[in-house]
């Protein structure tokens, strides 16, 4: 007897391909520190039955009526919906409605700072930026900045310098700008204006 026939392989796939799929997807949606496996194990296993259970019925059916045989490309295609595309679209939807404020009257938010949930807004900002020596510096926070996130240290790169005038308004673009890098040791606060 074949213990690693092709139905134990899909059946093995099922139960334990769409957890660790769902926490990678996850963990591109939110920021996360880097686990080991054996951490991870449980979780998967846990979603990757989860998942089973909440299409046992599109399992079965395309079992049933031996799909792999009649239309393959259907078959396959069936089965990466459900091991490999849903679980993503959860991770999504769950990183979405972790945002919404009700959700924080239920389960404590994922995100892990305050850096990280103001930053993955992608709004754009003018921004002064106080450093810890006093000096103000005056940029934007645009499409092609960036910030760095958790678990990594709180780093800043704007877009843009811009020059302040002596009431801290926005003065005027420095010529040639490339923008500015700011690393977490300088950073004393950080102003938005929109």
């Amino acid at each position: 007897m074949e213990i690693l026939n092709f139905e134990n392989l899909v059946v093995l796939t099922i139960f334990f391909v769409p957890g660790f799929v769902y926490l990678k997807a996850y963990r591109l949606f939110i920021a996360e520190t880097k686990t080991d496996f054996s951490k991870d194990l449980y979780e998967a296993i846990g979603f990757s039955f989860l998942n089973a259970i909440l299409f046992s019925y599109p399992i079965y059916l395309i079992h049933h009526i031996n799909l792999i045989v009649n239309y393959p490309f259907l078959y396959f295609l069936s089965l990466a919906l459900i091991i490999v595309i849903f679980p993503i679209f959860f991770a999504f939807i769950f990183q979405k409605v972790s945002e919404k404020r009700w959700f924080g009257k239920f389960m404590i938010n994922p995100t892990k700072s305050a850096w990280d949930s103001f930053f993955s807004k992608r709004k754009s900002y003018f921004v002064i930026v106080t450093l810890k020596n006093g000096r103000k510096i005056g940029g934007k926070y645009g499409k092609n900045s960036f910030s760095s996130t958790y678990p990594n240290p709180e780093e800043l790169y704007l877009e843009e310098l811009w020059e302040l005038n002596k009431n801290n308004g926005f003065k005027k673009i420095e010529p040639q700008t490339e923008g500015i890098l700011i690393t977490e040791k300088e950073i004393s606060t950080i102003e938005f204006y929109l």
